[in-house]
């Protein structure tokens, strides 16, 4: 490992989480596993950080980013081989204090405890504050769980100038990714923040607090991940591959590569042998543009696309899904 400069759910999600390391490769580029979401005992997790930091790497992982609570938990001490293919990256979980309902942030590769303003009576504004904060301290800034408690909307969102990440599945306790009656799902929210023009990467997250509980529980490790492309594997990298969206998020499903040329949408999933993937590219407003039930497939673009349009994957196997980034559309 290198130092960096940087609802609960139901049970049956046990049987959904695949932590199986493999490490694709294509043209050059390594597809590497990471979480984007964990706590220690630092802060409110169960588990010190080496317990945590081993766990990841033994369950098939190849990046960690520690993110406690107010404070930046030091990952130099959890550097035991260089040469382990493993990497820990700094950062911090940064709350806004205040009356109103939470609104929470992810500082990925900051090396120093931010200090949160206090939050305004406009949630928009204050989640602008704090993602600009975020970014003045040399972090990637990530909003977390939007609809916790529903703390934020895509009004409020849309006050944040991108690009930034964005938690559209998070693990843990009571997130509500799904939305209910009255709140849209964080997959509406992203695609209606899209469809306004804005740079915004999706993630799927642990949130992890419980280590003990073991994979698939509430609060516990393994149920949400990003699968980042890099050259090589390395701090730098990982985080060069998060500022520019070069990742996809994952509660389950794999995805062995997929690109886009501006013409054609190609993808390749995973087959774990149990159900047949169901492949969906969706546009603009989350119109469903195409479906493929295979474990590859192509779209095309039409050359009536408007110019300020996008496309983006959606892959469903069961209950599990994965999410590529979004790929803007040139008018012709």
């Amino acid at each position: 490992m290198k130092q960096s400069m940087f609802l609960a759910l139901m049970l049956f999600l046990i049987s959904l989480c695949s932590i199986t390391g493999t490490v694709y490769a294509s043209d050059g580029w390594l597809w590497v596993r990471g979480s984007l979401h964990t706590h220690t005992t630092n802060s409110d997790g169960d588990s010190p950080p080496e317990a945590v930091a081993d766990w990841y790497k033994e369950n098939g992982y190849q990046f960690l980013v520690i993110t406690d609570h107010e404070t930046v938990t030091d990952v130099a001490s959890l550097d035991k081989d260089p040469n382990d293919n493993f990497v820990v990256i700094s950062g911090e979980e940064v709350a806004m204090p205040g009356e109103g309902a939470p609104i929470h942030a992810n500082a990925i590769g900051i090396t120093h405890t931010i200090k949160s303003p206090k939050r305004t009576f406009m949630a928009g504004r204050s989640v602008r504050r704090l993602v600009d904060l975020i970014r003045g301290a040399g972090g990637i800034p990530m909003v977390n769980h939007p609809n916790w408690y529903w703390a934020l909307n895509h009004r409020d969102l849309l006050h944040i100038q991108g690009p930034y990440l964005l938690e559209v599945f998070n693990m843990g306790s009571d997130n509500r990714n799904a939305g209910d009656y009255a709140h849209i799902s964080t997959e509406q929210m992203w695609d209606i923040l899209l469809s306004e023009g804005q740079e915004v990467y999706a993630t799927a997250t642990d949130d992890m607090h419980l280590l003990k509980k073991g994979a698939g529980n509430p609060d516990g490790p393994a149920c949400g991940w990003v699968v980042a492309r890099v050259r090589e594997l390395t701090p730098t990298a990982i985080m060069e591959a998060l500022a520019r969206g070069d990742f996809y998020a994952s509660n389950g499903v794999e995805i062995a590569d997929y690109s886009f040329d501006g013409k054609e949408f190609r993808i390749k999933v995973v087959s774990n042998g149990g159900a047949r993937p169901l492949i969906r590219f969706i546009g603009k407003w989350g119109r469903i543009l195409q479906e493929t039930e295979d474990t590859s497939a192509v779209y095309r673009v039409a050359p009536e696309r408007e110019k300020d349009s996008y496309v983006r994957c959606k892959v469903i196997v069961g209950k599990s899904a994965a999410w590529t980034q979004a790929y803007r559309l040139k008018g012709e």
